[in-house]
């Protein structure tokens, strides 16, 4: 019944993104985990810790990570992209990475599903305690250091903040923060890099 699984909940813990149900995206139920990597300033790699495996160690990361770990992409954010496949990497790429992975990398963070994406990412709202004190939201962060832009392709997950969204990238555009600071011709949305690079 319910309360079983319930119980087996706070004990299972999903290895990768395909282990979480359908319901628990549509219902954006919390949960939580360590980041284990930064692949770039908008994904990560999680390694969830239910509720009764706190206190369990969380493994270092290793060879293999992909098999163990959630690959969560920020909602409602685009960093830029950094190089793969042979194409080159965009200007900030780089501070973009290494600044998310400042703020949260080895840290306990909570995890809020708003979707998946085609890629099989989980869509999801990340914050984080600094200090144990106070609360942020990775996304907020990188949109106010001008690290990334308001991601407005289709399916766009903004969790209900929209208007906050904005206003930050906004701010930090006014502000020559980031990506808004560099000179016309090195500035390209990742968005346009995508499409550029299909």
């Amino acid at each position: 019944g319910g309360i079983s699984f319930g119980i087996y909940k706070m004990f299972s813990r999903y290895q990768t993104s395909a282990d979480i149900p359908d319901s628990v995206v549509k219902s954006h139920r919390k949960f939580y985990g360590v980041v284990l990597d930064v692949s770039d300033g908008d994904t990560i790699r999680v390694y969830h810790t239910p509720i009764l495996q706190w206190l369990a160690e969380t493994p270092k990361k290793q060879r293999g990570i992909s098999n163990y770990t959630i690959s969560v992409r920020l909602s409602a954010m685009d960093a830029p992209e950094v190089s793969h496949f042979g194409k080159p990497a965009q200007p900030l790429s780089k501070e973009a990475k290494d600044y998310l992975a400042g703020q949260i990398l080895g840290k306990r963070v909570s995890i809020k599903p708003l979707a998946k994406d085609q890629y099989g990412r989980l869509v999801a709202t990340v914050t984080y305690r600094e200090m144990y004190v106070f609360k942020k939201n990775a996304a907020h962060v990188m949109l106010a250091q001008g690290l990334g832009t308001l991601y407005r392709g289709g399916n766009a997950q903004y969790d209900g903040e929209k208007a906050l969204l904005e206003n930050l990238e906004a701010t930090a555009k006014k502000n020559k923060r980031g990506i808004w600071g560099l000179k016309e011709g090195d500035y390209e949305s990742p968005a346009e890099y995508k499409r550029k690079h299909k």
